[in-house]
């Protein structure tokens, strides 16, 4: 595993002559706005590019250019447009942390915390994007090795007390270091872009995208001395399920991918595909943070 040591990157936006569109996986929450967005692109003369499964759920990108998944390559589109919410920008910015592209969100989901442009703001947040008027952030993804491959989240990993496991036995080091082992329902290791999700939800702490981290968490922990902790880019954390009986579930951004034998072991770091974020300059974290988990 190779964590990188760089600074987070940021680069000035571009002019977008060429877009691919990725949409809310239910088709009925952005069908409504399909005309109206396709109207804009076509008034300026963007290439509008969708995948078949775009063109399914949605006839009107059907006559565009389709291109499939495996087609798309550094430079081959200059912006992801993205219509849906947290779970449909993560899906993008995996899927596009090879190309280069830079991804930029239409809120159509509950929270949107990722997501630029509110619905009500379409045609000129889309219009500013177009331009170039956004910066394109790129920020550090998770990998994490183990016998049976790799995996790679954008978001976290988590590891769930199993079946019908009563609790999970966690042991965890870093860098080689034993730290501790943890009876809990499971633990979650995430990125800063993914500090606003589950790792919130499990009392860990928000961290900043643009500190190069990443932070373990723990879920109902049978410990009062257990604490989150944020690790360093250059560290490494290895999980291993030290149950006698009971697989633990490893889940990445939000889905099953495998379980974790008693025994067996995952060493994660920041040694994932960097992922590219487009936002508008005065829209910073902390003014999402205030904006999206702020009281009234």
């Amino acid at each position: 595993m190779s964590p990188s040591h760089s600074p987070i990157t940021e680069e000035v936006g571009t002019r977008a002559e060429r877009v691919l569109i990725l949409t809310h996986g239910a088709p009925v929450v952005t069908e409504g706005v399909m005309p109206t967005l396709l109207s804009i692109l076509d008034a300026r003369g963007v290439e509008v590019c969708a995948t078949a499964e775009e063109g399914a759920k949605h006839p009107a990108l059907a006559a565009r250019s389709l291109i499939e998944p495996t087609d798309l390559r550094p430079g081959g589109v200059d912006l992801v447009l993205v219509l849906g919410g947290d779970g449909s920008m993560l899906r993008a910015l995996s899927r596009e942390a090879t190309t280069g592209a830079p991804v930029l969100g239409v809120n159509y989901g509950r929270v949107g915390f990722l997501t630029s442009v509110e619905q009500s703001d379409l045609e000129h947040g889309l219009g500013r994007a177009l331009d170039g008027g956004y910066v394109t952030l790129g920020l550090p993804s998770l990998k994490a090795e183990w016998s049976e491959g790799t995996l790679q989240a954008v978001n976290d990993l988590a590891f769930l007390r199993g079946g019908e496991s009563r609790l999970a036995d966690l042991s965890y080091t870093v860098s080689g270091e034993p730290v501790a082992t943890v009876r809990c329902d499971g633990l979650i290791c995430s990125t800063p872009v993914g500090s606003t999700a589950y790792n919130l939800a499990a009392g860990g702490p928000t961290v900043s995208w643009r500190a190069k981290c990443f932070v373990l968490s723990f879920i109902a922990a049978h410990h009062l001395d257990t604490r989150p902790l944020v690790l360093a880019a250059d560290e490494t954390l290895t999980v291993t399920n030290s149950a006698i009986v009971g697989d633990c579930d490893v889940l990445a951004d939000g889905v099953r991918i495998a379980a974790l034998p008693p025994g067996r072991s995952i060493t994660v770091g920041l040694g994932g595909e960097e992922v590219h974020l487009a936002i508008f300059p005065e829209s910073s974290f902390f003014r999402r943070y205030r904006e999206k988990f702020g009281r009234p």
